[in-house]
């Protein structure tokens, strides 16, 4: 593979064609993670493989280029979801009140973790973006202020809100289904 990343950098349509073959599904999974319907996450995996090509003399043929090209995709779907305005901006500080943890176990079954994932579909995207970049992404709070261009204390706002909002969506969905 590493003979085709060089041609890939190159421009050699059929290396980029391997590297789309490859991390266009886990990808697409990131997109869906960010977008509201399958359309916009295609439309966002588009651009990002877009700017994949159009920046790949700038990647370093020595690092791996899995987390390079995921890096792109999810500032691809942030500038997404700014364009779109759809982004949730709010820079009061209720993050102390009312706060309490979301919980997954370990044990959660396939159907618990769907209904998770539908959840995360649902959920306003400005609640959206920034759970995805703090709990799936493992981005900072300080990095999240930085790509989102809001403060810290937003992120951190936005983050209780979104816990607080999959929580109660939760319990909503689980009485609704022993009803």
């Amino acid at each position: 593979m590493e003979e085709r990343i060089e041609d890939f950098i190159k421009g050699n349509k059929k290396a980029f064609d391997g590297v789309y073959q490859k991390y266009s599904p886990s990808m697409f999974g990131i997109c869906m993670r960010y977008a509201s319907c399958r359309d916009d996450a295609q439309e966002i995996l588009q651009e990002a493989f877009i700017r994949v090509y159009e920046n790949r003399e700038k990647m370093n043929p020595e690092l791996p280029i899995g987390p390079w090209i995921k890096t792109i995709t999810i500032r691809t779907a942030i500038t997404f979801l700014k364009v779109q305005k759809r982004m949730v901006r709010t820079e009061k500080d209720d993050f102390f009140e009312g706060r309490q943890e979301l919980s997954v176990s370990e044990n959660e079954t396939s159907e618990e973790k769907n209904i998770l994932l539908k959840l995360l579909t649902e959920m306003p995207a400005g609640y959206r973006t920034v759970f995805n970049l703090f709990v799936l992404d493992n981005l900072t709070h300080k990095e999240i202020a930085e790509y989102l261009e809001i403060t810290e204390g937003a992120s951190k706002s936005q983050l209780a809100k979104a816990k607080n909002w999959i929580r109660i969506n939760l319990e909503k969905k689980r009485n609704n289904e022993r009803a």
